[in-house]
């Protein structure tokens, strides 16, 4: 069975004869396989598919070790699905059974029972792996990395497209070494490849001028050039790596083409988002005219190199000669060095590894877990060692993306539900920065609850300055000095403190008689405790202690908790010694009186 990608450019051939069953279960393997791969599934790349076959390969091997094992697939019977499940590594667990659930799903020829054995109980949740975003250094140090090699190829290849223009015209001298490159690059520029002499060899004179290593380049990217492109417009649009580099060179611009280009309406696929859903239109946008105003002014570099438009439109511009002999429709176009019986000389294809060789001929080290790749050996490094005291990060396009998406906290090619439960919560910033929101958020509660619930408590030394200095006390208590005469002459008691107006309740319209229950009084910004108050205030913390073991716990937290809190504030007010001398202190008076308010015979009805 062949499958052929979705975009026609890699296949791969399966064969199902080889799998050590029996005919029957061959061809039923070959057709889950086929329902699954087709047109109307899921798998788009040839990646994909290979991960089902692996599935079917595993299924196959452990059928073929059980006892009596099955020739039809209805023989399959769920004690085969649990020898599968059993023969699974854990690493591979989730991943092995849920293609097997993909590939079945559809079927008909296995029994219900078997069906429901291999879809029956949840896989378990495996933790999100951890991956960091870069630091502001270690970003900045892999993006002049990334602009640098833009740069470097921008004017190499915009040099030599001046100097062929310059050879056509008949301005360099015959003979001169600016004439032999002009008559080699015009060759290459109208066929596509450099002078050879009829065996098919390059003749000397053009390997004199550099060969294929130096002419090539000339007038095209190169693989780690292109590399460098898409590390930066990852970085800078937020996009999968695999999305990007499937980027075409044709796009929209909804402003007709007119004027300067301020948006370009790029198609790309996604296929793990499903058959309905894997076609997008992404806006490649150059920066705010406002922003770019500014940074025009300083330099245009800067602008180039934080405008995705822009980056874009240059490497359009850069790989039109790729894209012009090899007949290529993707945006990311280069020239291979390398040219055999398996190899072109214009490419389009891009490998996530190539990160990692564009990374190690810049000094950054490996990345952890990956080996060293051979097609990296033989290139020199750009920038092998970091400066003194410079510690260089590895390149990883998926550390990238997930800089991106927590600098701008905006979903990119998927929902805002998958950006908050997949993207940042798998980070250990944001899950810190988290933290400590709602530490100070949680803090600024506790203080405003705190200074809510604070009753002003005065002491004897008050009193005593009060007798002296009634203006000073009555502004420290933020009363006229009547409202405090009264006060110290104990007329505005309540219960468990002293009222500044009755008539000026939080609890009801003004100018009418506060009618609130007189545990209220402790949430009353009317609320002063004088020293006077203490036995009552400590026998009242003692009863609603009590009453505490005694009541449904939902009955006390709704008629006492609060009251509670701030009768233990205000007591805090005062010692342990002050407090038992208070509980001693207590007058029948004040024990009829607490009786009548927590039996209710003091409430209004």
């Amino acid at each position: 069975m062949t499958f052929i990608e979705e975009s026609g450019r890699r296949s791969k051939v399966y064969d199902f004869t080889t799998l050590p069953v029996g005919p029957e279960l061959q061809r039923w393997m070959a057709q889950v396989f086929a329902d699954t791969t087709g047109p109307r599934g899921r798998a788009k790349r040839v990646s994909t598919a290979e991960h089902y076959y692996g599935a079917l390969r595993k299924f196959a091997a452990v059928l073929t070790s059980v006892d009596s094992p099955p020739t039809v697939p209805g023989d399959i019977i769920p004690a085969h699905v649990a020898a599968f499940r059993l023969a699974l590594a854990p690493g591979s667990f989730n991943a092995q059974i849920q293609r097997l659930r993909t590939l079945v799903r559809h079927d008909t020829e296995l029994h219900a029972q078997t069906r429901s054995a291999i879809a029956e109980g949840r896989l378990p949740r495996r933790p999100l792996p951890t991956i960091r975003a870069y630091t502001d250094d270690d970003r900045q140090q892999i993006l002049t990395a990334a602009r640098g090699d833009i740069r470097r190829a921008r004017e190499r290849i915009r040099a030599g497209q001046e100097l062929l223009a310059r050879y056509r015209r008949g301005e360099p001298d015959r003979r001169s070494q600016e004439e032999r490159i002009g008559r080699v690059l015009d060759v290459l520029d109208l066929t596509g490849e450099l002078p050879r002499l009829p065996c098919g060899q390059i003749p000397d004179s053009v390997q004199a001028l550099g060969g294929v290593r130096v002419l090539l380049p000339m007038l095209c990217l190169t693989r780690m050039e292109a590399t460098a492109f898409a590390v930066l417009l990852v970085d800078m649009t937020g996009e999968n790596f695999g999305t990007v580099i499937d980027w075409p060179a044709v796009h929209f611009r909804p402003d007709g083409g007119f004027g300067e280009p301020a948006v370009a309406l790029v198609e790309e696929t996604k296929p793990r988002r499903g058959p309905a859903r894997e076609h997008m239109v992404v806006a490649v946008e150059d920066l705010p005219a406002g922003l770019a105003g500014i940074l025009d002014g300083d330099s245009e570099e800067r602008r180039l190199f934080r405008s995705p438009l822009r980056v874009y439109l240059l490497l359009l511009e850069l790989s039109a000669l790729a894209r012009r002999h090899g007949g290529l429709t993707r945006a990311f176009s280069y020239v291979g060095m390398s040219v055999g019986r398996n190899h072109d000389r214009w490419l389009s294809s891009m490998r996530s590894y190539y990160v990692g060789c564009w990374g190690e001929r810049h000094g950054f080290p490996r990345p952890p877990g990956r080996r060293p790749d051979q097609s990296c050996k033989d290139r020199t490094a750009l920038n092998p060692q970091p400066t003194a005291g410079q510690v260089k990060p590895n390149v990883s396009t998926q550390r990238l993306r997930q800089t991106a998406i927590e600098r701008h906290r905006r979903p990119v090619a998927h929902s805002r539900a998958t950006m908050n439960d997949y993207y940042l919560r798998r980070s250990p910033q944001v899950a810190a920065e988290s933290r400590d929101i709602v530490r100070e958020a949680l803090n600024d509660e506790v203080s405003k609850a705190r200074a809510v619930q604070t009753v002003p408590v005065f002491t004897p030394g008050f009193l005593d300055r009060a007798q002296s200095d009634s203006a000073g006390a009555a502004a420290e208590m933020g009363v006229d000095i009547d409202t405090l005469t009264r006060i110290l002459a104990r007329e505005q008691d309540t219960v468990v403190a002293s009222c500044v107006d009755h008539r000026d309740s939080p609890y009801t319209e003004p100018g009418t008689p506060c009618d609130a229950s007189f545990l209220q009084c402790l949430l009353c910004p009317n609320a002063r405790a004088l020293p006077h108050q203490l036995p009552i205030q400590v026998a009242t913390h003692d009863r609603l202690a009590a009453l505490r073991t005694n009541l449904n716990p939902q009955t006390w937290d709704r008629r006492y908790a609060e009251p509670f809190a701030r009768l233990t504030d205000l007591l805090g007010h005062y010692s342990v010694e002050d407090r038992d001398t208070a509980r001693h202190r207590l007058s029948p008076e004040d024990r009829q009186l607490l009786d009548d308010l927590m039996n209710g015979r003091l409430d209004l009805r």
